[in-house]
């Protein structure tokens, strides 16, 4: 990978390669935090986290915790994708079992092998990419997934009242998305099934509980709100990010 010209980098770009010094370096990674991650993981995606014997890519793996996961699920393999070097190196001491490339998406995308992947994780990086570049990873990852192969993604949630918190969280986002602006770009890019899960309490005991109804009673308020101005639930889907899971 060429060296980028200071000069001439925009500053997405400069973040991006500094994301570590200017970002993730402010969280703890350490082996327990690894672990700490696969119990959080496991809560989040459910039935949509890696299966035992796929073959796993992660986009923007950041410090490798969901390539952990992955292998922790038993994964044939866990490859991430991580412009900046910094991350990578920590990632591959934190999590050696895995591959970490340091290279944009699209240009490992289009290298990859048409039908050689069985699951893409998307977590929390569709959002950093403009929509020229989201249009062409989408298009890759549909063209190296294997028949019944799925992305899965989480991402900012334009439909939430919340949703401008994760947009503008990091000055690297360019997007927020809907559940019809999924399916506009999926379709274009060649997925045909959309489905969307909320990123929300899952309960696992008694203050996660009591968070989980506390939740429930808010997004009824959302909902009501959203049919007294619009006439519709909008999608029913209401934190501040969401999930989406792509299929072909």
């Amino acid at each position: 990978m060429t060296e980028a010209d200071p000069a001439t980098e925009s500053t997405h770009d400069r973040v991006v390669r500094s994301y570590f010094e200017t970002t993730s370096s402010r969280t703890t990674a350490d082996e327990q935090s690894i672990r700490r991650s696969n119990v959080s993981l496991g809560r989040l995606l459910g039935d949509w986290a890696p299966q035992r014997n796929e073959v796993v890519v992660d986009l923007g793996s950041g410090m490798g915790e969901c390539c952990a996961f992955a292998l922790h699920n038993h994964a044939r393999s866990a490859t991430g994708i991580n412009l900046s070097a910094s991350e990578n190196e920590l990632a591959r001491r934190l999590v050696p079992g895995a591959t970490f490339v340091d290279t944009d998406l699209v240009s490992y995308l289009r290298a990859a092998e048409p039908g050689s992947v069985d699951r893409i994780m998307a977590l929390n990086i569709l959002e950093h990419l403009d929509r020229d570049t989201l249009a062409t990873v989408l298009e890759h990852a549909a063209r190296i997934l294997r028949p019944g192969g799925v992305l899965v993604a989480v991402t900012p949630n334009a439909t939430s009242p919340f949703g401008a918190m994760t947009r503008y969280w990091d000055i690297t986002h360019h997007l927020a998305f809907t559940p019809s602006s999924v399916r506009q770009i999926g379709m274009l890019c060649g997925f045909g099934q959309f489905d969307f899960r909320e990123c929300g309490p899952r309960p696992h005991g008694l203050v996660s509980t009591i968070r989980f109804g506390l939740w429930q009673m808010i997004r009824l308020w959302i909902k009501f709100r959203l049919l007294v101005e619009t006439a519709s639930i909008k999608g029913g889907i209401y934190t501040a990010d969401f999930m989406i899971r792509f299929s072909k």
